[in-house]
């Protein structure tokens, strides 16, 4: 299932807001989609603002690695949009996933609401068993379990996990409110946004989704393993 057709069933538009960039020279198959789609557009501002609030320092105190950090998620968001070229689904996780990684560095600018809304629509069945398998594709599922990162764990000062219905998981060393809000039985949009590249054979750890709990509208962006692929 692709983020795009949620999208396609929309029925009120997002904000009519131009790209982060000049869309006159727009020349990439990621820009020009960025460009013809107002929802992409209006995603592209709200990235471009957070990741500039992310380079003035985590929590407003200016600090060289969390700009360090961030300039390194800008990077790789570059580099995710290029990737997608104009997939309108795989566009969309990206931006979602780069808010959420800026507001690790300090950025206050939330993933929108319609985002979820779109994942309302009736055209959308409401649940997809399997995980999703490619960058930008989304699925719907359902938590099963929330809870600290480690057994035993009842106020997540070991960190966060939480797990779905189609066998996936997320997990953090931090405690992550929007988890902790989660209920078993709560409906979640979860989208793929990365896949580690080089991994050993039958060592898919470390693959990285953007969730929104489509009660609360909290989202969060985590990877499925507390190490990459080769890690220990």
């Amino acid at each position: 299932m692709r983020l795009a057709l949620f999208l396609a069933a929309l029925s009120v538009a997002g904000p009519a807001t131009a790209a982060s960039f000049d869309c006159t020279a727009a020349s990439s198959p990621d820009e020009v989609a960025i460009c013809a789609d107002p929802h992409l557009s209006a995603l592209d501002v709200l990235v471009d603002r957070a990741y500039g609030e992310a380079r003035k320092g985590y929590g407003g105190a200016p600090d060289a690695e969390d700009r360090a950090h961030a300039l390194d998620d800008a990077r790789d968001f570059n580099a995710r949009k290029r990737r997608c070229g104009a997939d309108l689904g795989c566009l969309t996780a990206a931006h979602v996933g780069a808010l959420e990684d800026f507001g690790v560095y300090g950025s206050s600018v939330r993933v929108p609401a319609w985002i979820a809304a779109t994942a309302m629509t009736p055209s959308v069945p409401a649940e997809t068993r399997r995980l999703p398998a490619r960058e930008g594709d989304c699925a719907r599922t359902r938590v099963t379990d929330v809870g600290g990162r480690l057994e035993g764990d009842a106020d997540f000062s070991s960190g966060t996990r939480v797990g779905f219905a189609n066998g996936g998981a997320q997990v953090s060393y931090d405690r992550v409110p929007a988890i902790v809000a989660s209920r078993r039985g709560d409906p979640v949009l979860m989208c793929l946004t990365s896949i580690p590249k080089h991994c050993p054979p039958r060592d898919d750890r470390g693959r990285s989704y953007t969730s929104t709990n489509l009660r609360t509208r909290g989202s969060w962006s985590l990877a499925d393993s507390q190490h990459r692929c080769g890690g220990a």
